[in-house]
């Protein structure tokens, strides 16, 4: 690699043969970097999948080579592929590519997989700081992570994290690490909500969504922040009344499922995955209240469900 840049996000450091446009700069960190990011020719991608076919369904190919590095292929956005033990990726942006969109998508995937294949288990979530306590929101994409968190932004929040949730434990508390300073919303929840965002946010064709700034990025740095509870966005029960909003702590196996369901990297199945996830859920359990969060997916109810979080959060 030259012309190394240095970067740091989620409490890492991160090393590149490109400049990425999204995230801290770290040339003056000493720490070594957690992954390192390297630009590839399309014959080296060639030559890594041979005649692996993929599907043409999936918008996303991803398969476990014989060296045990991971590749993936978002189509119309990037190739890469990441070595076995996850401290190092290539990759390339594809013809024509738009080059915020390139980078968002590589960070996200990239770097929870490298972090996977290291021993962590980043969670899908969007986390927010709600009077000056963090929260985060778990579920299915669609589930209305974003929607809410746009909602509590909008009433005083701050993002710390948006899609990828690197939590680390210290002392007995659960720490949120600051993700890019971005949201990605459809575009009515994006207008209704952060209206003033719009016309500077970016849209992203791949999945109908705007990646927005939700506020003014807070200055100086970003130290982890102590996470006070997590919610699960639940639409398996039915409600009991059409504006009836409900939380209901989350143990043993209900509380395994939903933290299972929320690890990003899905498709990645090590051997020793399970036994790293069981644990990993046994710990947040000890340290950390998971609620299963209930309600009609309403604009008209967000308020109420805001009071809720502050119910189920206050000290």
């Amino acid at each position: 690699m030259t012309g190394k840049y240095r970067h740091s996000v989620y409490g890492i450091v991160i090393e590149s043969e490109f400049r990425l446009s999204s995230i801290d700069d770290a040339s003056e960190a000493s720490d070594p970097p957690v992954v390192s990011i390297a630009l590839a020719a399309p014959k080296y991608f060639q030559a890594k999948t041979g005649t692996m076919v993929c599907d043409s369904n999936d918008w996303l190919h991803h398969s476990v080579l014989p060296d045990g590095s991971i590749y993936m292929r978002a189509d119309e956005i990037f190739e890469t592929v990441v070595s076995a033990n996850g401290r190092h990726a290539v990759c390339i942006k594809a013809v024509g590519a738009d080059k915020r969109s390139f980078e968002a998508y590589l960070l996200n995937f990239v770097l929870s997989t490298s972090l996977s294949l290291q021993g962590e288990e980043p969670l899908h979530a969007t986390v927010v700081a709600l009077g000056g306590r963090a929260i985060g929101l778990l579920g299915d994409s669609g589930a209305g992570k974003s929607t809410l968190a746009a909602f509590l932004i909008s009433q005083g929040a701050t993002l710390i994290t948006d899609d990828i949730l690197r939590l680390t434990f210290t002392d007995g508390q659960a720490f949120a690490h600051q993700g890019p300073h971005r949201l990605k919303l459809f575009d009515e929840p994006a207008l209704r909500l952060l209206p003033e965002t719009v016309g500077d946010g970016h849209w992203n064709a791949m999945n109908g969504k705007v990646m927005v700034k939700p506020h003014e990025r807070l200055a100086g740095q970003h130290p982890p922040q102590p996470l006070c509870a997590l919610f699960w966005l639940d639409e398996s029960k039915q409600l009991s009344a059409p504006d009836a909003v409900s939380s209901t702590r989350l143990v043993g196996l209900d509380l395994a499922r939903a933290l299972f369901a929320s690890t990003m990297n899905t498709r990645f199945h090590a051997p020793d995955r399970l036994t790293r996830q069981l644990r990993f859920a046994e710990r947040v359990a000890r340290v950390l209240p998971v609620y299963a969060l209930r309600y009609a997916r309403s604009y008209s109810l967000l308020g109420q469900v805001a009071r809720e979080l502050g119910r189920r959060t206050a000290p």
